[in-house]
């Protein structure tokens, strides 16, 4: 499937530029029907900027972009400072909802009053090119915020629209199959010091530092690690015993869903992951569970007056998703702010998939080995 999907990329690129070499000439061909010599050139000069400002354009909206990693959220698989690449053929690209989401095009928007006060404003309807492949549960891809379409995340998919997510005790399981975690994947653990001496050495030579924090009074530490980190500190023999650190309820950390569940990033569900079709019945459970995903993306307001629900002012008692949505996760659990927090990510909001590392600047240093690194 994967051989497939290259080769239709490939000819959808070859096609692409055969179309793009063919008005080229056929440009230069009319402009050079022309006589004076000084309006041809400057014809000619003004068509060449064009070409090659449509041709960047054309490149970003439907085929390829690129991004900067800000955070340390999707450690160990991407890192801060990491330029990756952005397939938007894989899903197929998404066509702008208004001029401030075409490149170049949005200046002229920006600096027209009338035009600015619409910056939030979708002017025209969501559509999507046909993609090469579906979204798979572990894809790791970039998508705008809900809360603010021009912020974009990157993290990776756990649940499909249609699943059944259950988190219990940091595991994630999907239609009660447990997710199979990457070796990059990160999250905190507690440990118990059985040689202080030996180990500060032994961190410094993992090139742990910037991971472990140690209390030197109780001879207690608490890591971030991945799975392969992880095992390594285990072989050191200065570790009495390893926990992973599970998280506690806390109202502050205003997770989504409401209050009474007692949520917490490590303990959450079981709940369905809306579908385009999926209809629900409307009760205190479900309209707290959905009540966001519904007023966000599905361009409705509804809301509860004393125990009955209401979509635009008309009373309802069942809603029906206009379109499929997903969970998404960061690699380093205890450090990523994620759907955990903000809810269900819907189809109109995801960019594309993150094809690989082209290059890494991680730490002030270049990562040679991280140059072309694919994602996984």
């Amino acid at each position: 499937m994967l051989f497939i999907s290259s080769v239709l990329e490939l000819l959808l690129l070859i096609t692409g530029s055969i179309v793009f070499i063919y008005i080229y000439r056929t440009g230069f061909y009319i402009i050079n029907k022309i006589k004076n010599n000084i309006v041809r050139n400057v014809v000619n000069t003004c068509f060449l900027l064009l070409f090659i400002l449509t041709t960047i354009v054309s490149i970003k909206l439907v085929a390829f972009d690129i991004y900067k990693i800000p955070s340390v959220s999707m450690e160990n698989t991407l890192f801060p400072d990491d330029i990756i690449l952005v397939d938007k053929l894989k899903y197929g690209a998404r066509l702008p909802r208004s001029p401030y989401e075409i490149p170049w095009v949005n200046l002229v928007f920006y600096f027209n009053d009338n035009g600015g006060k619409r910056i939030k404003e979708n002017w025209w309807t969501y559509k999507r090119i046909s993609g090469l492949e579906k979204i798979k549960r572990g894809d790791v891809f970039v998508f705008n915020t809900v809360s603010n379409k021009y912020d974009i995340l990157v993290k990776r998919c756990v649940a499909l629209a249609g699943d059944t997510l259950n988190i219990r005790n940091g595991r994630i399981y999907t239609n009660n199959k447990l997710f199979n975690s990457l070796d990059s994947e990160k999250n905190n653990y507690n440990f118990k010091i059985t040689n202080k001496k030996k180990i500060f050495n032994i961190i410094d030579s993992l090139a742990l530092n910037n991971y472990i924090s140690i209390d030197n009074k109780i001879n207690y530490g608490v890591a971030n690690l991945s799975k392969i980190e992880l095992e390594k500190l285990k072989k050191t023999n200065c570790i009495d015993s390893i926990t992973i650190q599970i998280d506690t309820f806390n109202i502050d950390k205003k997770l989504f869903f409401n209050l009474s569940k007692k949520w917490t990033l490590d303990n959450m569900g079981p709940f369905v992951i809306p579908k385009k079709g999926m209809k629900i019945n409307l009760n205190p459970e479900t309209f707290s569970l959905y009540r966001g995903a519904i007023n966000s993306s599905e361009n409705y307001l509804i809301k509860e007056i004393d125990g009955i629900y209401y979509i635009n002012n008309n009373k309802i008692s069942t809603y029906t998703f206009k379109q499929n949505y997903y969970f998404m996760l960061g690699d380093n659990r205890k450090y990523s702010i994620d759907s955990r927090f903000w809810g269900f990510i819907p189809e109109s909001n995801i960019i594309g998939k993150v094809q690989c590392v082209l290059f890494s600047n991680y730490q002030s240093n270049f990562q040679w080995g991280r140059l072309f690194k694919s994602v996984n």
